[in-house]
């Protein structure tokens, strides 16, 4: 019997709680096994290998065709070993004999969720809220999960940019792999990290109030910027692209480039932003 809460041996007495009602959270497993089956003994560490990989996606459930003839006959099963996917208390795959762990791999795929997309999912649906203090929490639990997923922590760089935490940010993104930090959206981030550079200061912000033109414009807009006002920021400029194309060499074109980097294409204000953006530009 295994310690592994994720692989059980069953039996008649817990067959629905494992198995049907079981399904219903997550698919499961079933090897039905002979202790007189050689093919069986060579299948039955590459399942459980897999069972520990994949940390509750599924669970193996054993069963042993001699001491539960029962079930084997429930199951027509006539060969051993036999394989079954059981999810939401269906049968919806199955295979027989023994194979390498690719072809099983290949055969559990189709069926299992993968947690590293569901993380970025949930991540990505936090973000579009503007929940970011629980999008950052999120990412930084699944950075620890899976360090090697260099798109969180790209992810977490631009949720600490848009908090003010640029420093974080920073040292984050100088941490990146050399190949990574020439992306796209990389190098829109520490441009927005660039934004605290170029925004004026308090003083000079005070006497840009009464001013309209585009120079005053872009020096609130990167005020804006660095205080994570991004729709006024980009308000003001949409403004400049459309009033002044060519001020300061299209300046407020390409702030509005680095602004969709740094909010990254799922963000509502970039998506509406963009289509503005086409419009003024043909």
């Amino acid at each position: 019997m295994s310690n592994s809460p994720w692989i059980i041996d069953v039996t008649a007495e817990n067959f629905q709680q494992v198995i049907l009602e079981g399904s219903m959270r997550q698919p499961v497993l079933i090897d039905f096994w002979a202790e007189w089956c050689a093919p069986c003994k060579a299948l039955m560490p590459v399942l459980t290998k897999l069972a520990e990989e994949y940390q509750g996606q599924f669970v193996l459930a054993k069963i042993n065709i001699e001491a539960e003839q029962a079930l084997a006959a429930q199951f027509q099963v006539r060969s051993v070993p036999t394989v079954m996917l059981v999810a939401q208390g269906q049968l919806v795959d199955h295979f027989t004999g023994a194979k390498p762990e690719s072809e099983i791999r290949a055969f559990l795929a189709p069926h299992l969720s993968n947690p590293v997309e569901d993380a970025k999912t949930q991540i990505r649906e936090l973000l579009g809220e503007g929940q970011l203090e629980a999008a950052q929490m999120l990412l930084q639990q699944a950075i620890q999960a899976w360090p090697e997923e260099v798109d969180l922590q790209i992810d977490l760089a631009r949720v600490l940019i848009q908090q003010g935490q640029t420093e974080d940010a920073k040292t984050l993104l100088d941490q990146l792999p050399e190949a990574d930090k020439v992306r796209p959206e990389v190098k829109g981030l520490v441009a927005g990290l660039a934004f605290a550079d170029q925004a004026p200061s308090p003083e000079v912000l005070a006497q840009l109030a009464e001013r309209d033109d585009s120079e005053a414009r872009y020096l609130k807009a990167l005020a804006h910027l660095v205080q994570g006002e991004y729709e006024p920021a980009v308000s003001l400029l949409i403004s400049i692209v459309r009033d002044d194309k060519g001020y300061a060499e299209g300046a407020a074109n390409k702030t509005l480039l680095q602004v969709f980097a740094l909010l990254g294409e799922t963000n509502p204000l970039v998506i509406t932003t963009r289509r503005k953006l086409f419009t003024l530009m043909y």
